[in-house]
């Protein structure tokens, strides 16, 4: 929920380099903003490289500017194109995270203006264009609001690998394998990108200085520092790294740019073809289906079901929060591929979708709130029950984290509903949710107690502000971090990354996470009269089994609902993978995606009931 398998979160060392600025920034961490996230949302995951050359489209006009995000500064460029009408349509590409056009929903280009919006990012600029033509100053907006100047160019600087760098970091019982590769673009403007082999993680971005021999390496997102001097023969830099009061010794080797490393992350669970079973996609516009759509919102799939018999008993999975494809893709794993492959193995159809604004399906995201999503899953289960080769009256929905709160949603307008599964399905209020996973993950990651007790005081007045008529705003947030961390020494405020707090807090000003924090999802649940399997991992530290099982069974209960499992699986994390921990931070570094345990259970579930 929430935070959900779209953010890094911290890891159990407060020396962890990279893992999303360790417990030190767990606010801003918390509350679902990472800079990446700024500007291509959470589907474009941190294993991405942007080192490649960008070439200029063939367009009317295009734009650069650098957006300063505090923790990293991030080239966009602006492809325009004025049609014979005189309508001028643009993407937008973000060049230090993935080369992929992003369509804008709106543009305005004038002599004196220059303005876009995308919708399913929530981005908004509004520009004014000076005297030359060249030059537009204005405001960028995601949640909260940047200046940002864009320029116009003839051409986009293209980026050479200019160096690499290699160290290995010993931080106590820890050590991390780091590669850091320099690049050179045709203006002569460097930049650096860091890789940690030991997290997982790509590209990056530091800020490098070098003053004759001596050379300084910031990385913001963890708030650590690079300090060295530069050898004679220029092969090697010796220093310290600097980061929570504490310095390590620490030394780079230049290495040649063909043993410049690539990593590759790991998912043998990934499923491969040739499949057993047939694949198609599909595609559902929801005006065809549910007359009250007021506007087109047509939402992409894929099918799988077995090549002979039928019809199937059929499984619909939802997605957790945030933009999710279809496969629910995090770090590269594809829990959803995993988990229709293996239903479909057994028998099952299975259907999964992109969320609305996401993969190939379309429709509004900056308004929507859960309520809107689980019309969306209502109409792929009206639009799957007409399908000749699916048992209408056999149609299951799976859904995970903020997925297993839109099922029951589903399961009192739907009384032809044949099942429902909750994986980490929430049992509590999203406010429960929200400050019982924050301090959670902070404990598990090592936070002191004076920093977890002022986090609770610091969300509870958040929270309790967003029912107020005065709308959240930055200043406001600023004056209740001031207020509420008064107390730290300035030393203690920098180490937590309290300076990122603003734009942190500002993404629970959305629709989405203000019906979110009011919901109860128990209603629903003692009114669902379909069988339920309720799931949650031993070790999920964002749907707290303690918290949410025992709601979930007194709900389910207070409705006299006569077929309902539920189980605690033992080792389990929040994405169902095996983990010692339950830590965010580790949904990246472990190879499996899906527990069999999870599968197994689903499994004997289902058989049980629908195949008999």
């Amino acid at each position: 929920m929430v935070i959900d398998t779209k953010w890094l979160t911290p890891e159990n060392s407060q020396l962890s380099p990279l893992k999303n600025m360790s417990y030190q920034s767990l606010i801003f961490c918390l509350l679902s903003i990472n800079f990446w996230n700024l500007v291509t949302g959470p589907g474009i995951a941190w294993t991405q490289d942007p080192s490649t050359t960008t070439e200029l489209n063939s367009t009317t006009e295009t734009w650069l500017g650098t957006l300063d995000v505090k923790v990293a500064k991030l080239r966009l460029q602006l492809d325009l194109k004025t049609g014979a009408d005189g309508a001028t349509t643009g993407d937008m590409i973000s060049l230090d995270q993935a080369t992929t056009p992003i369509p804008m929903d709106r543009m305005v280009r004038t002599d004196k203006q220059l303005e876009f919006q995308i919708d399913k990012l929530g981005v908004k600029y509004v520009g004014a264009i000076d005297a030359s033509g060249k030059l537009a100053k204005g405001k960028f907006t995601q949640g909260d609001t940047y200046d940002l100047d864009f320029k116009i160019v003839e051409a986009v600087p293209t980026i050479k690998h200019e160096l690499t760098w290699v160290g290995t970091l010993v931080a106590g019982p820890q050590s991390f394998d780091f590669q850091f590769r320099v690049f050179v673009d045709s203006e002569g403007n460097h930049s650096v990108k860091l890789d940690s082999f030991s997290e997982g993680l790509m590209g990056l971005p530091c800020e490098m200085k070098q003053d004759g021999k001596a050379v300084k390496l910031t990385i913001k997102i963890s708030n650590a520092e690079f300090v060295g001097t530069l050898s004679d023969d220029q092969q090697t830099i010796d220093g310290h790294w600097l980061q929570s009061g504490n310095k390590f010794p620490f030394q780079l080797k230049q290495i040649p740019l063909t043993e410049t490393r690539t990593a590759k992350l790991n998912r043998p669970q990934t499923p491969q073809p040739p499949f057993p079973y047939e694949v198609s996609d599909f595609s559902v516009t929801a005006t065809d289906i549910d007359a009250k759509y007021a506007a087109d919102v047509v939402l992409a799939g894929t099918m799988t079901r077995p090549k002979t018999g039928g019809p199937f008993p059929t499984v619909i999975l939802i997605t957790g929060s945030g933009q999710q494809d279809r496969d629910e893709t995090i770090f590269e794993h594809k829990p959803f591929a995993v988990i229709a492959d293996h239903l479909t193995r057994q028998g099952f159809a299975v259907i999964r979708f992109d969320d609305r604004g996401q993969g190939k399906s379309t429709g509004t995201v900056l308004t929507a709130t859960s309520v809107d999503f689980a019309d969306d899953v209502e109409v792929v289960f009206r639009w799957a029950q007409r399908q000749r080769q699916l048992d209408a009256k056999k149609i299951i929905l799976a859904g995970h984290s903020e997925g297993g709160l839109i099922a029951p949603l589903i399961a009192i307008r739907q009384p032809e509903l044949a099942g429902m599964i909750l994986l980490a399905g929430p049992g509590v209020a999203g406010d429960e949710i929200i400050l019982n996973q924050s301090r959670r993950i902070a404990a598990a990651a090592g936070a002191p107690a004076q920093l977890l007790e002022l986090q609770d005081t610091f969300l509870r007045r958040i929270i309790s502000k967003l029912d107020a008529t005065e709308p959240l705003t930055g200043p406001l947030v600023q004056q209740l971090a001031d207020e509420v961390f008064e107390a730290l020494p300035d030393e203690q405020k920098k180490s937590f990354n309290l300076d990122n707090i603003v734009s942190g807090t500002m993404a629970m000003n959305s629709p989405w996470m203000k019906f979110f924090l009011k919901h109860d999802p128990r209603p629903a649940l003692t009114q669902a009269t379909c069988p339920i399997l309720s799931l949650i991992g031993e070790h999920d530290l964002q749907v707290d089994p303690a918290l949410n099982l025992p709601a979930i069974e007194a709900a389910v209960q207070a409705g006299s609902n006569a077929d309902f499992v539920q189980k605690q699986l033992p080792g389990l994390n929040h994405l169902f993978q095996t983990s010692d921990t339950g830590l965010p931070s580790d949904y990246i570094k472990i190879e499996e995606t899906v527990s069999p345990i999870l599968l197994d259970e689903i499994t004997v579930w289902l058989k049980q009931r629908f195949q008999q």
